[in-house]
């Protein structure tokens, strides 16, 4: 009885379910399935609700999903947490950046932690990487004033930093609950 099998084919609606009942029968499963829980992707769904079987989309990937929408609507936010990841990305391309930004954490004694970049597929990322940027927001202000003649980007405006303050509070819930 094979453990995995590649999938080398389009990943049309078609071709999933195919695979999903070949996969089924060949583990002579389908009497113990009840549901398949699927992300939304209209292919999976569709591959899914053609077969025999019941599907249900996965709460936590469709709340992800709409968090996600929620954040690109609202272009105060959306340009906030832009200026933020453009931040990022610059300590974290730049070492000698990390190591000053170190020191300066050192001598604010606050927590010495690197920046935490998103990725576009998890709004979760997103709210850590906002969360590590309020923690170090004094030592980013500070390496930004100090290096303003030499570095590429602009440190956020007061009303930005306040704005990732109030959606790191709003998101707070979500995140505890895309934990649980």
């Amino acid at each position: 009885m094979p453990k995995m099998k590649s999938f080398s084919e389009q990943h049309t609606a078609h071709n999933i379910q195919c695979a999903l009942e070949e996969i089924v029968e060949s583990w002579n499963i389908s009497d113990k399935i009840h549901v398949i829980v699927t992300d939304n992707g209209r292919n999976i769904v569709k591959a899914v609700n053609d077969s025999r079987f019941e599907g249900k989309t996965c709460f936590i990937h469709t709340l992800q999903r709409e968090i996600h929408v929620a954040l690109d609507a609202q272009e105060s936010v959306n340009d906030a947490i832009a200026a933020g990841r453009r931040i990022v990305t610059q300590f974290n391309h730049s070492q000698p950046a990390q190591k000053k930004l170190q020191l300066i954490q050192i001598e604010l004694n606050i927590p010495k932690h690197k920046l935490i970049q998103d990725v576009s597929t998890r709004w979760n990322s997103t709210f850590y990487m906002v969360e590590r940027l309020l923690e170090q927001n004094r030592a980013i202000s500070l390496y930004i004033s100090d290096n303003s003649n030499t570095i590429n980007f602009q440190n956020l405006t007061e009303r930005q930093w306040d704005l990732l303050k109030e959606c790191l509070a709003l998101l707070q819930p979500f995140e505890e609950i895309t934990k649980k």
